[in-house]
């Protein structure tokens, strides 16, 4: 599972990282820590010249009202690679709407017993990279403009996540450097796809506990 994210990077060096125009990324906060469940916006980059700020949980275009948003976008922060061309949530998105969510480190817990250990997990080789999300744009019946939502892909951990996401045993998909375009270009295979969501090799991953006071 993938509930927590942490960003340092700031807009030009998202701009310089993903060759998108600087001057149109310039107001994006650099958000930090995030929950899944804060639906807080976070910087996405898609195959626009802009990075756009999008709403964690993924409210599909087909939702018909506002009450039910909270409900279904609560059950939407990921999306299962295994089931992911199946889900209704999740089928038209991946095969159209798909996108790189930057991140510097995100969190997973080890259950030992009575205990949850908050540990943060990096690339040794990379200070900022992209985990695959799949996004979908909600107009409120109500009117007002449209909701721009997100959804990080999950697959099976490798070795290193399935010692840190001991009850699930799950991370989110990690893509290369040399995947990350690759995973916006358009007519891609439901085949193309899913070869992309794989397990990230672990070696180059490191992991670290986070301070007993993290919550």
């Amino acid at each position: 599972m993938c509930y927590h994210i942490y960003l340092a990077a700031g807009p030009e060096e998202l701009a310089r990282h993903y060759g998108r125009r600087a001057d149109l990324v310039e107001e994006l906060p650099t958000p930090g820590r995030v929950c899944a469940f804060s639906h807080r916006p976070y910087p996405v980059v898609t195959g626009d010249e802009r990075i756009q700020p999008f709403r964690w949980g993924l409210i599909p275009f087909w939702t018909r009202s506002s009450a039910d948003v909270v409900t279904i976008r609560n059950q939407t922060v990921n999306a299962r690679a295994e089931t992911i061309f199946e889900h209704a949530a999740f089928r038209v998105p991946v095969r159209r709407r798909r996108c790189l969510i930057p991140v510097s480190g995100f969190y997973g817990w080890r259950h030992e017993r009575d205990r949850k250990i908050p540990m943060f997990v990096t690339l040794e080789d990379r200070s900022l990279f992209s985990l695959a999300g799949i996004y979908d744009s909600w107009h409120c019946p109500q009117g007002g403009g449209p909701a721009m939502t997100f959804s990080i892909v999950t697959t099976e951990a490798n070795p290193l996540m399935r010692h840190i996401d001991n009850a699930n045993c799950r991370m989110p998909v990690i893509l290369s450097p040399g995947d990350e375009e690759r995973w916006l270009t358009p007519g891609l295979t439901d085949a193309q796809i899913a070869a992309l969501l794989k397990p990230y090799p672990d070696r180059t991953m490191r992991s670290e506990p986070v301070p007993s006071d993290f919550a």
